[in-house]
């Protein structure tokens, strides 16, 4: 296993707190969806340390109601905070990319606070045959989250035009399946369900990868470089109406990346409780934490090289100018791409 770096950015909140006036309301509230995995294990840290409040407070705001929204079925986190249900979101990149195109302009133009994780997405395969993306045959299927706008989708296209050239960007879309990541990963290491390939972040290839009929292809860093797998992200309404309420989350975040670097097997731990995951023992989470391919920072990475792709294939329409153009300005400090 490879380290799972944490790099803190102390400096960020000074900057944040620094642009937030001072005529903020006292009381406050933020609405968050609930979402799981370990690219987001930040979030979940700041959920059950309460991070949130004690930055609030610290910040001069009382009283601060912070509401923690579950997944609704047939509802994804997006599509919750686009229809005003939630304030904050955690997409992935290329879901932020959507979001923020479908926004452009608008009072409510989604963007982000800043990052959670970069974490490579694994495919992984069945079949022995398959070394490359080349050796794909039209017997196999691929499992990706959902078709075209998640992060595993875009970088296999990604894959597909670096391995047969821009115009063929959509080569292995017959062969590729939309299966929720547990679903994949039960299918695949049966044998027997159609699925023979399965593109996902972890823990799910890692499961996969424990059983030895099961081989790593490639990972998204392969093709896309380092990127950030989630991000947290608001409408432009609410950022603006809450300056201090979200530099106060971003300090959050900050201490849960500290929290996540010195005490890693507590934070799978509680990976473990949240996420009520039976499959994963405390003790491959601790390895998984130890990944050096995976970094946890609020510093957004492969930015450009994505949206850049996603315009060129008609994905979204604008083409940022910068990665600054997806993000709010307390994360204009960071090192970024």
């Amino acid at each position: 296993m490879r380290g799972l770096r944490i790099i803190g950015a102390g400096w960020l909140l000074a900057s944040a707190v620094v642009l937030a006036p001072a005529g903020q309301a006292a009381n406050a509230e933020i609405r968050l969806a609930r979402q799981y995995g370990l690219a987001r294990l930040p979030l979940m840290i700041v959920e059950h340390e309460r991070l949130i409040q004690k930055h609030a407070e610290a910040a001069g705001l009382t009283d601060v109601a912070v509401d923690w929204v579950a997944p609704e079925d047939g509802t994804s986190a997006i599509e919750q905070v686009l229809s005003g249900k939630v304030d904050i979101v955690a997409p992935d990149l290329t879901g932020l990319a959507t979001m923020w195109d479908r926004s452009w302009g608008t009072a409510h133009e989604m963007r982000g606070l800043g990052a959670l994780a970069s974490t490579p997405y694994v495919l992984v395969s069945r079949n022995p045959a398959v070394k490359t993306i080349r050796d794909f045959t039209p017997k196999d299927r691929i499992a990706v989250p959902a078709l075209k706008l998640t992060g595993p989708a875009v970088t296999l296209e990604m894959a597909a035009a670096q391995e047969w050239g821009q115009e063929h960007y959509d080569w292995l879309a017959s062969i590729t399946v939309a299966r929720p990541p547990a679903e994949a990963t039960t299918a695949l290491l049966a044998g027997n369900a159609g699925i023979d390939a399965h593109f996902a972040d972890a823990p799910w290839y890692d499961y996969e990868l424990a059983q030895p009929q099961i081989h790593r292809v490639m990972d998204s860093f392969d093709i896309a470089g380092t990127h950030s797998s989630a991000l947290l992200a608001a409408p432009k309404s609410f950022h603006d109406a809450n300056p201090k309420l979200c530099a106060a989350l971003l300090s959050a975040l900050i201490e849960a990346d500290t929290f996540i670097r010195n005490n890693p097997g507590e934070a799978a731990e509680i990976y473990v409780a949240m996420a009520d995951d039976a499959q994963s023992s405390v003790e491959d989470l601790t390895d998984l934490l130890a990944d050096p391919d995976a970094t946890y920072t609020t510093t957004p990475a492969g930015v450009m090289r994505l949206t850049t792709f996603m315009q060129r294939i008609g994905r979204i329409k604008h083409r940022p100018e910068s990665w600054k153009d997806l993000f709010f300005p307390e994360a204009h400090t960071l090192p970024g791409s």
